[in-house]
């Protein structure tokens, strides 16, 4: 009898080992590979809308800086500070997952404009180093029928910063309002939509 009590509590141990070794690995995954977030605000759309759920690659900008056209997550005011940082800010994310909250600071924009870049938005209108852009990913407003850009002073991006916009203009805080944000805040790409399913793919 007591052999057969030592042979449960060690096939018991095996499986608790077996599943603490199976949540690390996933942690390392999510903190250090790639994530699984959720966009909970209206600024991205028509490209992304609330409730999308979103793989980002955490690797993206390793050995390559964000590029004008990329969707970013980052943290606003909160610098992404290597690993033992991006296990804190999993924890964290835990945490909040079980009170059902999330991070107000997370947020998700689009890349307009990199270090050097000079941006000016005049009439809603958005030129890069002298260029009118065209948009087709920006929303225009169905009320006013253009993309509400609005009017920013020319300016250079600086060394280690990001111009970032949302996509729905008319109803984003992002760097027209804020500033340019800190390359180091920045998470990773968003790189594929696992939800809805009629959405399903890589995200441009």
């Amino acid at each position: 009898m007591e052999q057969k009590n030592r042979g449960a509590l060690r096939e018991i141990m095996e499986w608790v080992l077996l599943i603490v070794t199976a949540f690390l690995i996933a942690s390392v995954v999510q903190s250090e590979l790639f994530a699984l977030t959720e966009v909970n605000m209206s600024s991205m759309r028509d490209t992304l809308v609330p409730g999308d759920k979103l793989i980002m690659n955490k690797l993206a900008y390793v050995a390559n800086d964000p590029k004008p056209g990329d969707i970013i997550i980052f943290l606003r005011d909160e610098p992404v500070n290597g690993v033992l940082g991006r296990a804190s800010i999993y924890i964290t994310d835990i945490k909040k997952k079980f009170h059902k909250e999330f991070r107000r600071n997370r947020l998700i924009k689009r890349v307009i404009a990199v270090p050097g870049d000079e941006i000016e938005i005049r009439d809603n209108i958005v030129y890069i180093n002298g260029v009118e852009q065209t948009e087709e990913y920006a929303r225009i407003d169905p009320d006013e029928n253009i993309i509400l850009n609005g009017n920013v002073e020319k300016m250079t991006v600086p060394e280690g910063k990001l111009f970032v916009m949302g996509d729905n203009r008319g109803e984003s805080m992002d760097s027209r309002g804020f500033g340019v944000i800190d390359s180091s805040w920045v998470e990773g790409r968003a790189v594929f939509r696992l939800l809805p399913f009629n959405k399903f793919g890589a995200i441009k």
